[in-house]
């Protein structure tokens, strides 16, 4: 089944080709569909903060994009950002004692629920076990597991929950929940869309860029090839030694310029410091894909980024489907998408649009080579 089969099965051929929407459209509807999920859940028009838990603190510029959301819709929504964000370090372990004693726990979306990343899972249901008696939300995932044993060790962790929440991203991932675990379990977009739409940062210098992965989820195969001019293979896993020391220097100006001394606080200061290190690697991913006129890619958040930026791309899918999965779930394709069934039609589509709107930047072949 090729990945337009698998994100758009179970409708008709009328509404496999019906891609006329925008991608305002798109965002404007998923941001209407997060506003009327997660209100019930999260406590708007309070005074009490809310936690954020397992703050993405490494280069991946997806998951920075997911954490601006939940911030963004939170302080939309309610007035103010979380009152604390905490993060696992790098041997696993969390501070207990800082997390607040009252009010909801969120935990950061994404992609690390189940087996394949399991520092996370694990911290999840040590969560889980910690605060029985505290309202917990686990915000919009794709669930994968490779082993069964898994889920039952997950499972039983929820089942002894009194308030536990599972939204979900994906009818595959909200179908295993349901069948296996006892819990509140709902549909939720990407919380990435709560960042609404975008501005490319700057006009293009480049026709194509292939933003394609490296990582444990690549599937994507890369024959040997020279690309034209004007056409370049990245990822994103990439960022500066400096970016933790510059978040800093941004957190501590925010706060002595801020005329609220609430701000001066260790956790407002923290939150701060959270909140520049994700915008960094954001802005680090908006100007990658911005840079080019139409972008190959095999990242959820790569499609996600284009949409709320409105860049025209062709998507392919990772090791287990999350795209497809995605996409079938929320009606992702807008008139600038390509659904393509493995990279050689992914540069057949951008090689069609690009000879429909103007023609190649420049002519010729480029140093660039898929390894």
């Amino acid at each position: 089944m090729t990945l337009l089969d698998r994100a758009t099965a179970g409708r008709t051929d009328t509404h496999r080709r019906a891609t006329r929407q925008t991608h305002a459209d798109v965002v404007h509807r998923l941001c209407a569909m997060l506003d009327r999920i997660l209100s019930p859940l999260v406590w708007t028009g309070t005074s009490r903060d809310h936690t954020l838990l397992d703050f993405p603190d490494h280069a991946n510029v997806g998951d920075s994009a997911i954490y601006a959301g939940e911030v963004a819709w939170l302080r939309e929504k309610t007035g103010r950002g979380p009152g604390f964000v905490g993060k696992l370090d790098a041997d696993g372990d969390w501070d207990r004692a800082a997390i607040p004693t009252s009010g909801p726990i969120l935990l950061h979306g994404g992609g690390n629920f189940g087996d394949i990343y399991p520092r996370h899972q694990n911290f999840r249901e040590e969560l889980l076990g910690t605060f029985r008696d505290r309202p917990l939300v686990q915000l919009p995932q794709s669930i994968h597991f490779g082993d069964a044993c898994g889920v039952d060790r997950t499972a039983a962790s929820i089942a002894n929950h009194r308030d536990f929440t599972l939204l979900t991203r994906d009818h595959e991932s909200h179908a295993l929940a349901h069948r296996h675990f006892d819990c509140r379990v709902e549909m939720c977009p990407d919380m990435a869309f709560g960042l609404g739409t975008l501005q490319r940062p700057a006009p293009p210098v480049r026709d194509v860029l292939l933003l394609l992965r490296t990582d444990v989820e690549r599937v994507t195969e890369r024959p040997g090839r020279v690309l034209p001019t004007g056409w370049h293979v990245a990822d994103w896993m990439g960022e500066p030694a400096d970016v933790h020391a510059r978040a800093l220097r941004s957190a501590r100006t925010l706060a002595l310029r801020s005329a609220n001394p609430l701000d001066l606080r260790r956790r407002a200061r923290r939150v701060a410091y959270y909140d520049a290190l994700a915008q960094q690697r954001i802005d680090r991913g908006l100007r990658l894909l911005g840079s080019a006129r139409f972008v190959i890619t095999d990242r959820l958040h790569g499609h996600i980024l284009c949409t709320l930026m409105g860049i025209p791309h062709a998507v392919l899918d990772n090791s287990y489907g999350k795209i497809a999965r995605f996409a079938r779930a929320f009606a992702t394709v807008w008139d600038g998408v390509v659904l393509a069934d493995g990279l050689t039609e992914a540069i057949g589509a951008a090689e069609d649009w690009l000879a429909r709107n103007g023609g190649a930047l420049q002519t010729g072949k480029g140093p660039d080579r898929w390894a």
